[in-house]
């Protein structure tokens, strides 16, 4: 499977980038938020100046105005324009409150925006923004009797403020780039380790996981670093245990199994053997008897076939044959005989039953392994004198084996064995259990245990009939 490409921004990119980007964009906008509160004070402080001129204006125009003196008044207006010093103005003009014209001077740019209404002072700036209007409402005895308007100008406030938003604009931007820079910076390296771990992971996740090296001065200054430099290095000293550990597992689960298979292949090898001695000796004793001899040879045979039936079960991993042989009542007499020698050297008796009604489709090799294993079991246990019964017959369509005992009961590990459990001591007789047990597994058929007769156990092996074709 392809590595997936790692995406050209990074974390490692981008989160420096984005420090980065927003320190820069912080320092401009304070900067742009400083400029914005000195441009209002500016032009709060043009306003003022403004009321105050227009304030003072008013004051010397009005007695003409009360005495309806236009030539006194023209004279006022032009002694009046430019005397204030710090403003500009362009331009003088009065009317009557219903917008009269009454007196002119100077050249204002364009007519003032009258705001009639209220004595206050009224400012108006341009469209530009270089000029504005200071209107005043000048009032005798209670009633408005005119209106005056100043166009102002204040070049030298303007060109200083031009002058220090230029300056301040260029002193920011280098200072917010360097700032961003520094940011970046720092960034990169408080984000180092980080990165440093992921790759670490990274090449732990694909089978080589390594201890981090030492941090340096600045980095193992920081607590948190430390901690997780130090929790992913006991991580693959833990993974690393781990590993050794697996690989000392898998070869005692090796050897377990070498050491399984090979007791199994003696014990299933063994059981046979004894009958097939009892039949070469029968040979030596009653060669001469054809039909003893026969009958002695043919169970050489069958023994030996269910040895190369045992060695091929085993090799091929415990796989069934392609062609199953059916079971017939030749396949548990064989067994009477198999078993014989070693009921005659503990004194026990054998009682035989069978009745299959012709031949079983089954495996007719591992029924012989279920039930040579559960006689000899049954014999071993029985006290000298006892006896072992085996009944064999059909329930339906069901092939039903009881083999019981006088053995005083099943011991509750074996009890244990018959339904599976692979727990427990390994000796010959837990072992033939097991091998029973896992071949009726292999048969889809069940073992139950019950009480027999004389204070023994009575185990019976239930076994579907094979259907064509199974395997």
């Amino acid at each position: 499977m392809p590595k997936p490409s790692r995406p050209p921004w990074t974390i490692a990119v981008r989160l420096p980038l984005f420090v980065g980007v927003a320190v820069f964009l912080s320092a401009v906008g304070t900067t742009h938020l400083a400029l914005y509160v000195m441009g209002r004070e500016l032009d709060q402080e043009i306003a003022q100046m403004a009321d105050v001129y227009i304030d003072s204006l008013a004051g010397a125009v009005l007695p003409a105005l009360v005495r309806d003196d236009r030539v006194e008044l023209q004279e006022v207006l032009e002694r009046g324009l430019g005397l204030q010093r710090g403003v500009t103005d362009l331009g003088i003009v009065v009317t009557r409150p219903d917008g009269a014209p009454i007196a002119r001077v100077g050249d204002p740019q364009g007519d003032p925006p009258w705001n009639r209404g209220g004595g206050n002072v009224a400012w108006t700036r341009t469209a530009g923004g270089a000029t504005a209007w200071a209107q005043r409402e000048l009032v005798a005895d209670g009633e408005p009797i005119a209106l005056i308007a100043a166009q102002l100008a204040f070049p030298e406030q303007v060109t200083r403020r031009n002058r220090v938003g230029i300056a301040l604009t260029v002193a920011d931007l280098v200072l917010a780039a360097l700032a961003a820079a520094l940011a970046m910076h720092f960034a990169r390296r408080l984000i180092r380790p980080f990165a440093a771990v992921t790759a670490a992971i990274e090449r732990a996740g694909s089978g080589r996981p390594e201890p981090l090296p030492p941090l340096d001065a600045a980095a193992a200054q920081d607590a948190e670093i430390s901690r997780l430099v130090a929790a992913y290095n006991l991580m693959v000293e833990r993974l690393r245990d781990r590993q050794e550990l697996a690989a000392r597992l898998e070869e005692q689960e090796r050897a377990a199994v070498l050491g399984r298979l090979a007791a199994t292949v003696a014990h299933e090898v063994r059981n046979p053997l004894a009958g097939m001695l009892t039949a070469l000796d029968t040979i030596r004793r009653f060669g001469a008897d054809a039909a003893a001899r026969e009958h002695a040879v043919s169970l050489v045979e069958r023994g030996l076939m269910q040895i190369e039936a045992v060695v091929r079960t085993t090799l091929a991993t415990h796989r069934e044959a392609a062609e199953p042989r059916p079971l017939s009542d030749a396949d548990l007499e064989d067994l009477k005989v198999l078993v014989q020698p070693e009921a005659r050297r503990r004194g026990v008796d054998l009682a035989w039953r069978v009745d299959l009604r012709g031949d079983v489709p089954t495996d007719a090799v591992r029924v012989r392994q279920i039930v040579l294993n559960l006689l000899l079991n049954a014999v071993t246990a029985t006290r000298q004198g006892g006896r072992v019964t085996l009944e064999a017959g059909r329930r339906g369509d069901d092939l039903v084996i009881a083999v019981e005992d006088e053995a005083g009961g099943l011991p509750p590990e074996l009890a244990r064995r018959l339904g599976g459990d692979e727990g427990g001591a390994g000796t010959s007789q837990g072992l033939g259990i097991s091998i029973a047990a896992r071949l009726v597994e292999s048969l889809a058929g069940r073992i139950e245990v019950e009480a027999g007769r004389s204070a023994g156990t009575r185990i019976v092996l239930r076994l579907p009939a094979r259907r064509e074709g199974a395997a």
